[in-house]
């Protein structure tokens, strides 16, 4: 389900996602530093059109938040990584703009699954090489497996379906260095082997491998001071890093479909208050930027950005922990969620159109998606929130706070900094939740440093809330964030645990039928929006701002702009 949180991931993220604010960004090494320019000091395209932007050349600089620095498909958490990664790692299948998985574009030709769902076979291209002239074979792609299979592997990628690779679980164990069911056939053809067929197998199959005689070192730290210098086979390879500045990456010129239209491309960080004005100056061509009624404005005058908004298959969320006693109880997380004034906030950070509440851990563009009168819209009503907490034990004092106990209902809601409507919900929640006896105290962080608190284990006395987003892929698998089996560092960060729904995930992993798979997340939608390990906060637009120089720049529900970028190009 998840391609990277926006852990994230996004992230997601999935990243995500999702991942400084501080002094203005430098430029890159070997960059022409960007001159005070105006829109008459442009480039002129064959309408006689002038943009801003051509004194860059044929570069392509993004502007946005700060990745990680964590260049590893294998290891990345947040989205703005995974940006990075996609330009320069090629996966095993690749995801059409619908959703669907494809060879075209993907480092597997053809692939045959057997009768019974057990057995893959991948036939890969034999005209791919990586970054420094050697082969990919399918030795990397069973190096790759085996990575995700070892027992200090920190990354999210051991899910459901590969815990179900043949062999998979006794290398996890320390009770063997390969897994049985991951097999070289020959320089290009790998076997996968399954100990039970599941309807997301190839979804969860198409991993994006990493070589082996780069990466293959003793211990996952080892391999993570790679991180920083990684070896794709991609359409760009990375020139410079300058952390917290810019990402610069160069066109790979021995690129197996063919020379990039770009000859690099750079991405710029920008706090997420400036994008739109670098982006009026020409600093930056595209701008993936908040969507608030100020900043749909603002664009109006811009006449050189085509907006580019699609409705983001994802959601954002704000996480309970549940090491977290006080969470534990279900009254509780349903009176905060009646006692935040979600639709309040929406309409006023997006006015009419550009956002919903979220109800679910299923975007509203999925097939998957229930119909909205089954689920508990969880309406703002301090009254009902009221009742829900009394209920829970929780009596409200002459001092206006909530007592169980001799305990304060008190907690901390551990937010980052760079975003707009992070900052604004922690706000708000602090506020509305006062109203009902409950004493939140917010902690900002930066994005990375949160992400890193959250994907330890050993940091869940840190944090009782957190909020992210996650980016979804277009099946609607849930087990890969809330299965009690993907505990940090895997995805279910809140340590959520329910063994009705974990059964229900997992019918839902099985079950071939398209028609039978949807009744069952149809029905684990609902259990969701009853349980509420998060707070689902907002599905909203995603809106992205291009110079009109840029072409082929084509962001989708179900993908990054940063999927076939070879082809994006620059028209001067």
């Amino acid at each position: 389900m998840l391609k990277k949180s926006i852990i994230l991931l996004l992230v997601f993220a999935m990243t995500v996602t999702t991942f400084l604010v501080g002094c203005g960004p430098k430029e890159p090494a070997n960059v022409e530093e960007e001159p005070d320019i105006s829109q008459e000091e442009t480039s002129e395209d064959e309408e006689g059109t002038v943009y801003p932007g051509s004194e860059r050349g044929n570069v392509l600089t993004v502007g946005g938040t700060s990745p990680e620095g964590i260049f590893n498909p294998l290891t990345y958490s947040t989205e703005y990584d995974w940006y990075i990664i996609e330009l320069m790692f090629d996966p095993l299948i690749q995801v059409t703009p619908a959703g669907a998985l494809t060879t075209d574009g993907s480092l597997t030709e053809s692939y045959e699954v057997s009768e019974d769902g057990l057995t893959y076979t991948f036939n890969l291209r034999e005209d791919v090489k990586w970054h420094d002239g050697t082969d990919f074979t399918a030795e990397d792609v069973v190096f790759t497996f085996n990575t995700i299979f070892s027992p200090d592997y920190k990354g999210r990628n051991y899910t459901a379906v590969l815990q179900r690779i043949t062999g998979a679980q006794d290398v996890k164990e320390g009770n063997a260095e390969t897994a049985e069911g991951v097999r070289a056939l020959d320089n290009h053809i790998v076997e996968v082997t399954m100990t039970e067929a599941m309807a997301s197998t190839l979804n969860e199959l198409a991993i994006t491998p990493i070589p082996k005689h780069y990466y293959d070192k003793a211990t996952s730290e080892e391999m993570a001071k790679l991180d920083r210098e990684p070896l794709g086979n991609g359409p760009f390879k990375l020139k410079n890093y300058e952390v917290e500045q810019y990402v610069e990456l160069e066109a790979n010129s021995e690129y197996w479909q063919g020379v990039p239209k770009l000859d690099g491309i750079i991405w710029k960080v920008i706090a997420r208050q400036n994008e739109l004005s670098e982006f009026e100056i020409g600093s930056v061509d595209a701008v993936n930027f908040e969507n608030t009624i100020e900043n749909y404005e603002v664009i109006e005058g811009y006449d050189h950005g085509e907006l580019i908004n699609n409705w983001n298959n994802g959601y954002t969320y704000a996480a309970f922990n549940f090491k977290n006693p006080i969470f534990q109880n279900k009254n509780v997380r349903q009176a905060l969620t009646y006692g935040l004034n979600r639709s309040g906030f929406i309409k006023s950070f997006f006015g009419e159109v550009g956002g919903e509440v979220a109800h679910t851990p299923i975007s509203p563009v999925s097939w998957a998606y229930p119909d909205n009168s089954e689920l508990n819209q969880y309406e703002y009503d301090p009254e009902k929130a009221n009742v829900l907490l009394d209920e829970a034990g929780w009596e409200m004092a002459d001092d206006g706070y909530r007592y169980k106990d001799g305990e304060k209902l008190a907690f901390t809601w551990t937010t980052y900094n760079e975003a707009e409507w992070s900052t604004k919900i922690t706000a708000l929640a602090a506020e509305n939740w006062k109203q009902i006896g409950v004493d939140c105290e917010i902690e900002l962080m930066d994005f990375n440093s949160l992400g890193e608190l959250i994907s330890d284990a050993g940091n869940s006395d840190k944090w009782d809330m957190f909020n992210m987003a996650w980016s979804l892929t277009e099946d609607p698998d849930m087990y890969s964030i809330f299965s009690k089996t993907v505990f940090p560092p895997g995805n279910n960060r809140g340590f959520f645990s329910n063994d009705e729904m974990e059964e229900l995930m997992l019918d839902g992993l099985y079950e071939f039928d398209q028609e039978k798979r949807k009744d069952i997340y149809q029905e684990l939608a609902v259990k969701f929006n009853e349980e509420l390990p998060y707070i689902f906060v907002y599905v909203r637009m995603n809106p992205w701002l291009v110079n009109k120089r840029v072409k082929n720049f084509n962001p989708t529900e179900f993908t990054y702009w940063s999927k076939g970028a070879h082809l994006i190009e620059i028209v001067e």
